[in-house]
């Protein structure tokens, strides 16, 4: 019997990782080693538009549809950041209304004026110190006056306590300070002010002044006002100052058979 063999071809299925790696490797340069491969992926891989991605700093983000943006869902410290910028918009805003507020309104500079009003007494007698050294003794009482006007029709003006010296020369021998005081808007005050002196030593100059006083020339005395003055806009936030100073040149001399002195002649000026 005759024994008949069949002849069947053999059919091989490479299995799909095999294939997808064959693919890989045929479709890389045999030029360039260095090349990445081409991967094949499905086009259902990519993200969809409603996916969570995630940014480098781990924050999640979301994909909008439509406009294609990325939104942060955290921010840190985003309340201190808000009240910051409502704060400093505020200060902003403030400064420049106050601003403006002091350019509508702003004081002009007030007007100053000095005179002196009358000598009391003025009186050199001879006397001891305290080490029993011969000398003369002054005591003199003299009153001034002060007229300030005011020329602001919103602001009063705030005065320092003013400063007043006399001076014989160089010889400052008698000073005082007054009393703080205020004028009110628009308006002009004149205030008394009061300057002395009681058994003051004066030495040598005491005979000078005494020979002055007896003379045709007369005895010259210096008086040199300080004033400070204010506005007080905004409490010391917007705070003009102003400084003045008042020299005033003035002639003593013995009235009547030296019987009191007088004042005979007087002039005052604005030094600054």
């Amino acid at each position: 019997m005759e024994r008949r063999e069949d002849h069947y071809s053999n059919y091989f299925v490479q299995s799909p990782s095999s294939l997808s790696h064959d693919l890989e490797f045929e479709f890389q340069s045999p030029t360039r080693s260095d090349s990445a491969p081409l991967v094949l992926s499905r086009v259902n891989e990519f993200p969809k538009h409603s996916d969570f991605l995630r940014n480098s700093t781990g924050n999640k983000l979301v994909y909008e549809n439509d406009e294609k943006m990325l939104v942060p869902l955290r921010s840190s410290n985003s309340g201190w950041w808000i009240v910051l910028q409502i704060g400093w918009r505020f200060l902003f805003s403030l400064g420049v209304a106050l601003l403006v507020f002091y350019i509508a309104t702003q004081p002009p500079h007030p007007d100053i004026s000095f005179r002196i009003g009358r000598f009391d007494q003025f009186m050199l007698e001879e006397g001891v110190d305290s080490h029993g050294a011969s000398t003369k003794f002054l005591t003199f009482n003299c009153s001034t006056k002060l007229i300030v006007d005011n020329k602001s029709n919103v602001f009063g003006l705030h005065i320092h306590p003013p400063s007043i010296k006399f001076f014989f020369g160089p010889l400052n021998f008698a000073k005082a300070q007054g009393p703080k005081l205020y004028v009110l808007s628009h308006e002009s005050t004149t205030f008394q002010l009061y300057i002395g002196t009681t058994n003051r030593e004066m030495y040598g100059a005491g005979a000078e002044m005494d020979d002055m006083l007896q003379s045709r020339a007369g005895l010259p005395l210096i008086l040199r006002t300080s004033i400070i003055s204010d506005y007080r806009v905004v409490w010391n936030i917007i705070n003009p100052k102003y400084h003045h100073k008042v020299e005033c040149l003035l002639l003593l001399a013995y009235k009547e058979r030296h019987s009191h002195v007088t004042m005979i002649r007087e002039k005052c000026r604005l030094v600054s």
